[in-house]
């Protein structure tokens, strides 16, 4: 007889039970591990987006150094020669140049002061709800943040307090509002400042602005206006054929690590860094543009160069997109003095068509200005100094 006892068959299930149990949660294991290692694809669920740390805004290099007082503006002319294209004229921003600041500093600031003391509302505007509210707010948290690493001489932020060395003014940080953030951003650099935010619709609007520097526009007459808007009303030439697609697909497309920069430029009838008299009166209720302007008894010696150097970039947190505006200005007849600008500029003004020069309004100033310019681009070719020297390359 075998020394080996049968076994009952319910007892050598029994006695299966745990080393199933082990090979059961080891198969289970492994099929988990498939699952979770397995493409999402290939079950069946959509692909999700690997999580990412939200954009921070490079820190400029510093400027220890700086100083305002001697940093002259910089010679943007932004004009070519030969045929007139129409273009956006964007390129890429270095995030040390985002906020210039020269000479011209506090004769910008004091004029920004007196408009904003005169009529805070006329200038600084915001939609009121969350997104703009917090784009606001961001503004003046992006400049602080630029402002104090870039010119360190001038900008120092300490606790709850931001100083301004160079006018010695205090402001508090951050802001307690919308508006305070809008207009103490506004006095912390030459620029004007355009928030425009994605609405509903699927466009972009003009929702929050501390504008004091627009020469013949008024903030009022833009805000809430949609991109497309604001330039069919503005007459922007030949937006619908060459520039409304482009210019509503950058917006869409524009990321917060990719900033931009672009320049324009006018010419102006008259002195007016804030407002141009001679297009209409600032407190007026009637729309300022060419048809209101008045040109009687101009001489070369009133008329100015205005220029504008704009960047647009997206702000991280709210999604807005960001204008800095910054407003060059300087008579006709400083500007003439620099080599080939004269000239080149005379080149560029007679190869506009008639639509750009209706909107630049060239017959209010052309009998003075062309033959100026004329006579000073043969002064310079007769005395050499274009030999001597190289042309500049777009925008200088």
């Amino acid at each position: 007889m075998s020394s080996i006892s049968a076994i009952h068959p319910m007892e050598a299930y029994a006695r299966s039970v745990p080393i199933l149990g082990v090979m059961g949660s080891f198969v289970a294991w492994l099929l988990l591990k498939w699952l979770l290692c397995r493409p999402s694809k290939a079950l069946g669920f959509a692909s999700q987006p690997p999580k990412t740390e939200p954009f921070q805004t490079p820190r400029p290099q510093p400027l220890n150094d700086f100083d305002p007082e001697t940093n002259e503006p910089k010679l943007y002319r932004p004009f070519r020669r030969g045929p007139n294209f129409i273009t956006m004229g964007i390129r890429k921003l270095n995030w040390d140049d985002w906020i210039e600041m020269d000479s011209y500093f506090m004769r910008y600031h004091e004029v920004k002061k007196a408009e904003l003391e005169k009529d805070l509302d006329a200038h600084v505007k915001y939609v009121n709800n969350a997104v703009t509210r917090d784009a606001c707010f961001e503004v003046y948290e992006e400049l602080v943040k630029y402002l104090v690493q870039r010119y360190p001489k001038i900008f120092r932020l300490e606790g709850d307090t931001l100083h301004n060395c160079l006018t010695g003014e205090q402001f508090q940080y951050p802001a307690r509002t919308p508006t305070e953030a809008m207009a103490t951003s506004a006095l912390l650099v030459q620029d004007d400042l355009v928030l425009m935010i994605e609405n509903d619709d699927g466009q972009y609007h003009l929702d929050a602005a501390a504008v004091c520097l627009p020469g013949f526009w008024r903030l009022r007459e833009k805000f809430r206006m949609s991109l497309d808007t604001l330039h069919f009303e503005a007459g922007v030439p030949h937006y619908a054929t060459k520039l409304q697609k482009s210019m509503n697909r950058f917006f869409k497309a524009l990321t917060p690590e990719r900033p931009v920069e672009r320049n324009n430029f006018f010419i102006q009838l008259d002195d007016g860094l804030h407002w141009s008299h001679r297009m209409g009166d600032q407190n007026g209720t009637e729309v300022a543009s060419w048809a209101t302007a008045n040109s009687r008894g101009l001489s070369v010696d009133e008329i100015h160069f205005r220029s504008e150097r704009q960047t647009l970039r997206r702000l991280p947190r709210s999604g807005a997109i960001l204008f800095t505006v910054r407003t060059y200005f300087e008579p006709i007849p400083r500007i003439v003095k620099e080599p080939f600008v004269p000239g080149r500029l005379a080149e560029a003004i007679r190869n506009w068509d008639e639509i750009v020069s209706v909107y630049k309004g060239k017959s209010h100033w052309e009998d003075i200005l062309l033959p100026y310019l004329d006579e000073q681009d043969r002064l310079q070719r007769e005395s050499g100094v274009c030999d001597r020297q190289e042309e500049r390359q777009f925008p200088y």
